[in-house]
């Protein structure tokens, strides 16, 4: 089982525990992963330039594609992205054509088809859950978990087919219960984080991660358990904030690979890498 890892523009200067915990998660499974020459996943332009978005989106699976491996993304933003692109590309014979000219100029060309997961349809999908079980040496017991699903990963459901029930998704807390934590059904699990709007309008990006926060709190969670980029460096900006303010000391926020990670007893592999409590 081989996959093309697809970690995300920000992750090198912003994250990089995301990209580190994955690979020694990945590696406990042994699912084999390759990391290509990928450029940014087109979600930033999206809504200024469809073309600009489609085109760099394509270009990663036309990469894919020429290494004949299925990707795997950390991101949930880059991974709806890509599945919307795909989607664009099957439906529009004129954007098919302007791409591959486009493509063509670095040798490219995009055929389509190729498989996208995210780390959580992964684990759910192509990982046997005994595999998973039998990984699990320190098990989290006693810890309440609040999984943060994010919005791009869930939207449009008939083309990211992230879950079979997009209104009342469990892929992710499925996946934290294999770890011997309880998962917390908070009422605020499917609502953006607020990251989208942050140059937008940074009061109301604020106010929402600031109510996820205060909300997780409230229903009893011990951590906050992300599984993409943006969401995680939103919840990163929200902490500060909680931080200087001095009124009260956040729940930790930590991401899915680094839970497992620790669950795993990958200590040593992720030494220098924050990890759950």
């Amino acid at each position: 089982m081989k996959y093309a890892l697809f970690s995300g523009c920000r992750t090198g200067f912003d994250i990089p525990q995301h990209p580190k915990s994955a690979k020694a998660v990945l590696s406990r499974l042994n699912v084999k992963v390759e990391e290509l020459d990928f450029g940014c996943c087109g979600y930033p332009v999206k809504e200024k330039n469809l073309d600009a978005f489609l085109l760099l989106s394509i270009r990663n699976l036309a990469i894919a594609q020429a290494h004949h491996l299925p990707v795997l993304t950390l991101c949930k933003c880059c991974f709806g992205s890509l599945k919307q692109a795909e989607h664009y590309f099957q439906n529009d014979a004129e954007k098919r054509v302007m791409i591959n000219r486009i493509l063509e100029k670095e040798g490219l060309h995009y055929g389509g088809g190729v498989r996208v997961h995210h780390m959580l349809t992964l684990l759910d999908r192509e990982v046997d859950t005994g595999i998973i079980q039998r990984s699990i040496v320190h098990p989290l017991d006693g810890i309440k978990v609040a999984a943060s699903y994010g919005c791009h990963a869930l939207r449009p459901a008939t083309i990211t087919g992230f879950d079979d029930h997009p209104n009342a998704p469990t892929i992710f807390e499925r996946i934290i219960r294999l770890t011997g934590a309880e998962t917390v059904n908070w009422s605020k699990r499917l609502e953006c984080c607020g990251n989208p709007l942050l140059d937008k309008n940074s009061t109301l990006a604020r106010g929402f991660i600031l109510n996820k926060y205060e909300t997780a709190k409230q229903e009893g969670a011990d951590l906050i358990c992300t599984a993409c980029n943006y969401c995680h460096m939103q919840y990163e900006y929200g902490r500060d904030i909680i931080l200087k303010s001095g009124s009260t000391t956040p729940i930790p926020a930590v991401l899915l690979t680094q839970l497992l990670g620790r669950a795993m007893g990958l200590e040593k592999e992720l030494r220098g890498v924050e990890t759950a409590a």
